[in-house]
């Protein structure tokens, strides 16, 4: 009898054994949740695309793309950047360029890019390099 009590603990024990172990080697790939208030450049895009912040938040930009690609986070609309108020590609190059929600330039990989909105409203952003990347920026 106590042998059949050994076998079924060592059963058991086997069991709860192979359960911890039932979820390491899947392949499943759980998407990384960039800090709050950054938005990542990747290979496969924006990451989030669009943030709700309040009014005086800051956001960052960060190009975490490993294929060298280089992006330019500006104001909407391409290509004039002009929708943020006070912004306008024009400025870049100037002594308004470090107010302006325009990076003026591409971010290398490693590189990031930080706005502070100041102003309420849904302001759309886009990637001046390619500008088929775009999201908003909700600010309360």
């Amino acid at each position: 009898m106590k042998k059949i009590y050994l076998l079924l603990i060592l059963i058991i024990v086997l069991f709860i054994a192979g359960c911890g172990l039932s979820n390491q080697g899947t392949g499943n790939v759980v998407k990384e949740i960039p800090p709050a208030n950054t938005i990542e450049f990747t290979n496969g895009g924006l990451n989030p695309s669009d943030l709700i912040i309040n009014q005086g938040d800051k956001i960052t930009w960060l190009n975490k793309d490993d294929s060298g690609t280089e992006y330019w986070p500006a104001s909407a609309m391409h290509p004039t950047h002009t929708v943020y108020p006070g912004s306008d590609i024009k400025k870049c190059g100037t002594s308004e360029e470090k107010n302006i929600f325009d990076l003026c330039r591409g971010l290398k990989q490693g590189e990031s890019f930080s706005f502070t909105f100041n102003e309420k409203g849904i302001w759309g952003y886009h990637d001046h390099l390619n500008p088929k990347l775009h999201g908003k920026i909700t600010v309360n």
